[in-house]
């Protein structure tokens, strides 16, 4: 058994697909079949089950994965153990970000990794603060960007205040929306699964608030904004961009700043690639030690 046959066995079960898991690791959906089937006939047991919609985890398989994952981060740490410096740290990192890559200076952090930490690879999730938080406390990832207070089981750095406003359906008239009493009886469309905007706004407009829809994605939230479906929070700069290409209004009476923060869970701090990301997010964000 080899390690890479591991690798595949993982990746495709994370995403149920195997061009999905040949992108995650480089390369080509043939090789990582080949690497299943070598994996499947050497255990005698069969891992997936294959239909037309992807691939799915059998029984066996199912209990193999938590095993295999084992396995394999612990061969990463050994390895991490015996580099001497963070120029020799391999692995992956699974980053969760809630703005665009360029507001999260992404380009620049891929940058810095690949002259300072080459051996590092990021995994790029798009998500809300709530899924982010849980997802790793569920170790399903390492590390990634929030709005809100930081749980007390985290590690988090503080790297910028962002304004936060409201976004209203170009065909809405503003004048009639100037009290906090006029907002209350509008539709909204909230963040849903834990989001800090989600209770500032019932902080303000109490708890009966009528929502039509709840989405975590910014970009889906714009659309139904611009669709007439109502009214929503959205980062100014995002905001401002759609005010200019008229597609929706802006009303600034709920703006606020929300800090954004990367964090990390406290217990995996001292692990080699998540204390690694910790130096350059500090450095990204020129944050004292």
């Amino acid at each position: 058994m080899e390690f890479y046959h591991l690798r595949s066995f993982v990746a495709v079960a994370q995403t149920g697909n195997l061009t999905q898991a040949a992108k995650r690791l480089y390369t080509t959906p043939p090789a990582i079949s080949a690497h299943i089937k070598t994996l499947e006939e050497e255990l005698a047991t069969p891992l997936f089950i294959r239909s037309s919609k992807g691939m799915s985890l059998t029984e066996k398989g199912e209990l193999l994965l938590k095993k295999a994952q084992i396995t394999l981060d612990s061969a990463l740490d050994l390895v991490n153990l015996a580099a001497n410096n963070q120029h020799e740290i391999i692995g992956n990192f699974d980053l969760a970000i809630n703005l665009t890559a360029q507001q999260v200076k992404l380009p620049k952090l891929i940058a810095n990794l690949q002259e300072n930490c080459p051996g590092i690879s990021l995994q790029i999730h798009s998500q809300s603060t709530g899924k982010t938080i849980n997802e790793i406390r569920d170790h399903q990832l390492d590390g990634g960007y929030i709005f809100g207070d930081i749980p007390d089981d985290f590690i988090g750095l503080s790297v910028m205040q962002q304004k936060i406003t409201t976004v209203v359906p170009m065909n809405y008239d503003c004048s009639a929306m100037s009290t906090l009493a006029d907002l209350k009886i509008q539709q909204w469309i909230m963040m849903g699964d834990y989001c800090p905007f989600d209770d500032f706004l019932k902080e303000k407009l109490g708890n009966d608030i009528p929502s039509v829809l709840k989405t975590s994605d910014d970009g889906t939230r714009l659309e139904l904004v611009k669709s007439g479906l109502g009214l929503s929070f959205l980062e100014i700069e995002e905001a401002k961009l759609a005010e200019e290409n008229r597609q929706v209004k802006i009303i600034s009476i709920l703006d606020f700043p929300s800090t954004l923060h990367f964090i990390v869970a406290k217990d995996r701090a001292q692990e080699p690639i998540i204390n690694t990301l910790l130096q350059e997010i500090r450095i990204l964000w020129d944050i004292a030690l």
